[in-house]
């Protein structure tokens, strides 16, 4: 409250937290706090007098973790953000519940400062409530992009490779998945120490196979097969900064293209060895990592193959994005996302491969249009062929429906595909004409087999020859 304002019992409340608040970032955290509000008959105002005992600075003692029966100590404690010997921080205390919170095995998590032996020192109790970590699932569900599919998981949040029999303890992550569908089928193994031999570096491999099926409703015009694996090596530069690099081998052979189709697509059909390095780097101020409701995740990925690290492809991708998030008043939340990509060949390749290509509409990218749909395409057989440059941008806001289970949702999307470099921004390009525009309506089911999300996008441009009517997103499958 400030000089002039309206006197409000609110905001004074509001206002001794915010001095106590200020004491405690700065490490005093015996600080007591009054404020004494006096009607002044001479200026016929209310005058407010702060009664403010610091006391001592208070440094860190002990450090307990208490209430974890699986998961290890130092799994915790690598997340909290003050030290013994350290003077107490509000604001690294703050950063630490939330970064062990945001590890996703706890339900809970409370500090609770106790005294010790010393006057101006207090062990620091974190007390845990953990939560179910494992799980075992297997279903159905529907698409609109892989029609029906069925699948089945395992998966250990908090898995250590060492502890047997349990398996559980050290924060690892292990994923094995089976997924068979009318036009996909996938095959999954992940496993991730985030500290590798208790260093602080994440170390990770994937081993995978997934097969597309030419399946018209979807977008894909041919059958596409990869086998691969990867391994993963990152670290943490900060709390909120990360960078990483992924080596990936895969084998990847395209087959079942249409009759009528052009050369452009029938060069693609074969069996190509494919090496590549990707080095990434994400910077991430979210509130929450799984229901964000502000702040914001960036990053930026850069990728060779071929060339130094052999394969039978050689060519350069890059690709950025950004998403912000605010909340506009409680529960209702302002999503924007951005995000850009360029590729191309270089070295023995003279194109960049249709399966690195990047492509747009549908559920994920420009809602309104069907799947790959927007950006070039073969003349022939009117496949889509993909690009080699793209700008994608979405807005969303979400809104309560029925609290914690049903949420609406209204969006806009705008983007579009180039099939060159060259044509990056330019709407005169020959295989486009311009950005195209989506917008539209949704809702998001919380339920206990998964999230259910439904949207229906409605087409602002012409693409094509293609009927300008509205399209329905739908999708239900298990979550993660």
């Amino acid at each position: 409250m400030k000089t002039g304002d309206p006197f409000d019992y609110e905001k004074m409340k509001a206002d001794i937290e915010q001095v106590r608040m200020f004491y405690y970032d700065k490490g005093y955290m015996d600080a007591e706090v009054d404020l004494e509000h006096k009607y002044n008959s001479g200026t016929d105002r209310v005058d407010l007098i702060y009664n403010i005992a610091s006391q001592d600075e208070i440094y860190v003692g002990k450090v307990n973790v208490i209430g974890n029966t699986k998961t290890k100590d130092k799994v915790v404690r690598r997340e909290v953000r003050v030290y013994p010997g350290e003077k107490y921080d509000g604001q690294k205390l703050r950063k630490s519940k939330e970064r062990i919170y945001n590890l996703g095995y706890f339900e809970d998590v409370y500090f609770e400062t106790v005294p010790s032996a010393e006057k101006d020192v207090k062990d620091l109790n974190v007390t845990v409530k953990e939560t179910k970590t494992g799980e075992f699932s297997f279903g159905g569900g529907y698409s609109s992009v892989d029609s029906f599919i069925g699948f089945a998981q395992i998966r250990q949040r908090n898995f250590d490779i060492l502890n047997f029999p349990t398996f559980m303890g050290a924060g690892q992550d292990l994923t094995i998945r089976a997924e068979l569908g009318s036009a996909r089928s996938n095959y999954f193994l992940s496993w991730t120490d985030p500290w590798i031999f208790d260093l602080p570096y994440l170390f990770g491999f994937d081993v995978y196979r997934e097969e597309h099926n030419r399946y018209g409703l979807a977008g894909w015009g041919y059958d596409e097969t990869r086998t691969g694996g990867d391994l993963r090596l990152g670290k943490d530069i900060t709390d909120e900064l990360g960078t990483g690099l992924t080596y990936n081998l895969e084998n990847v052979e395209i087959g079942d293209i249409p009759d009528d189709a052009t050369d452009d697509l029938r060069k693609e059909v074969g069996t190509n060895l494919i090496s590549r390095l990707t080095w990434s780097t994400v910077f991430d101020i979210r509130d929450n990592k799984f229901a964000p409701t502000k702040g914001l995740d960036t990053g930026i990925s850069l990728q060779d193959a071929g060339g130094f690290l052999g394969g039978d492809k050689d060519f350069l991708k890059g690709w950025y994005f950004i998403n912000f998030y605010h909340s506009i008043i409680e529960g209702v939340v302002l999503e924007l996302k951005g995000f850009t990509g360029l590729a191309d060949a270089y070295g023995n390749s003279d194109d960049l491969p249709i399966y690195e290509r990047f492509f747009a509409g549908g559920a994920e990218t420009i809602r309104g249009y069907k799947q790959r749909s927007v950006g070039p395409r073969d003349r022939g057989s009117n496949v889509a062929l993909g690009g080699e440059a793209t700008i994608i941008g979405n807005a969303e806001v979400t809104f309560p429906i029925f609290k914690n289970i049903l949420k609406g949702a209204v969006f806009y999307d705008v983007g579009n595909v180039w099939g060159r470099m060259e044509d990056y921004l330019k709407t005169t390009a020959p295989d486009n004409d311009g950005y195209k525009q989506g917008a539209g309506v949704g809702i998001r089911v919380k339920t206990p087999i998964g999230p259910v999300k439904l949207d229906y996008g409605y087409p602002l441009n012409q693409n094509y020859d293609d009927e300008k009517t509205g399209e329905f997103y739908f999708s239900v499958s298990h979550g993660f």
